[in-house]
């Protein structure tokens, strides 16, 4: 019976206590297991005064809900990312005081934000525009626009990552280039003889109509210095116009970036055709193209309707001869 009433006791402690006064025990827990919760922390916090702003002293899947959702003019992955610092805290008071503190299910609010299918270039649209950059004027503009637009098609490489390249980021001997990507990330992109030599051209041409260019930077603009991505989307955007490039169904106008997609949905569709492992080819190109996680890569598939079809057709012609896919 002492032991009973033991339990029975902490259980009616438990349910004496508010949630403030498992905020700090919870951190401390997670702060024990290796996580950093600093910016969760300031959430929740922030949710526990809204409780009390709102007179509520239970923390429920409504009110996790509402709050993850202010500003309602916040992105997905932003809301995502308020319910799921809640959503931790809350299965932890639950553990304790079940009436205190309901489950939060997952996946409430989608996490990923809704991506426009991107516009994939064929190989004349690419040569059309390359043709079409060097009506730009001045001279220069329209050289480096062209080279640019030569380099992503043939590399994937982002249109930042590319007028970030210094000279001494270009072993010219070996044709690789250091890239200096995302989140601090460096990788190595080798590239083919013929991208060495349109490089090379560029750099003749472009230095022969500009003496004074920058020392450091590759790509320069026509006042010599290294130049914004604003200014190029502006010219590409009127290379677009000029050839009448429009949406197709369901996206929205060609961009630069497209290029990048057009490399990366140009080496998938070449795997297939060729039965190559499209796994093994997916992280190969994911660490090629500086992707964090192959996730990335794999979105491809999923949103590129020529992807698509094949990875259908692939599957239909393995039901039908009954093969497992690896």
């Amino acid at each position: 019976m002492a032991g009973g009433g033991g339990a029975e006791n902490l259980w009616v402690s438990a349910m004496n206590r508010s949630l403030d006064s498992y905020l700090n025990e919870y951190v401390q827990l997670r702060h024990a297991m290796g996580h950093r919760l600093k910016a969760a922390e300031a959430m929740i916090a922030r949710y526990l005064n809204y409780l009390h702003d709102i007179n509520e002293e239970v923390l429920t899947v409504d009110t996790a809900v509402v709050w993850a959702c202010l500003p309602t003019a916040a992105a997905n992955p932003t809301k995502a990312a308020h319910l799921s610092a809640i959503r931790g805290f809350a299965a932890y008071v639950h553990a304790h005081d079940p009436l205190l503190a309901a489950l939060i299910p997952a996946g409430l609010i989608p996490a990923r934000a809704t991506r426009q299918q991107p516009y994939i270039y064929s190989d004349s649209q690419v040569e059309a525009m390359m043709i079409g950059a060097l009506a730009l004027r001045p001279a220069v503009r329209g050289l480096t626009l062209q080279t640019l637009i030569g380099l992503m098609a043939a590399t994937g490489m982002r249109t930042g990552e590319c007028l970030g390249l210094n000279l001494a980021d270009i072993d010219w001997p070996s044709g690789i280039l250091t890239v200096s990507g995302k989140n601090n990330s460096t990788r190595l992109v080798p590239i083919h003889p013929s991208t060495v030599a349109a490089l090379k051209n560029y750099l003749y041409l472009s230095r022969a109509a500009i003496p004074s260019a920058e020392v450091n930077s590759f790509f320069i603009g026509s006042t010599g210095i290294r130049p914004h991505p604003t200014g190029l989307q502006a010219a590409f955007r009127t290379v677009r116009e000029n050839l009448g490039y429009t949406p197709r169904p369901g996206g929205k106008n060609p961009r630069l970036h497209d290029l990048r997609h057009s490399f990366a949905t140009n080496a998938l569709v070449q795997a297939y055709r060729d039965g190559i492992d499209v796994d093994v080819r997916i992280a190969v190109l994911a660490t090629y193209l500086g992707h964090v996680s192959p996730e990335s890569t794999y979105w491809y598939l999923s949103s590129v309707p020529e992807l698509l079809a094949l990875v259908e057709e692939r599957v239909s012609t393995a039901q039908h001869q009954g093969v497992l896919l690896p």
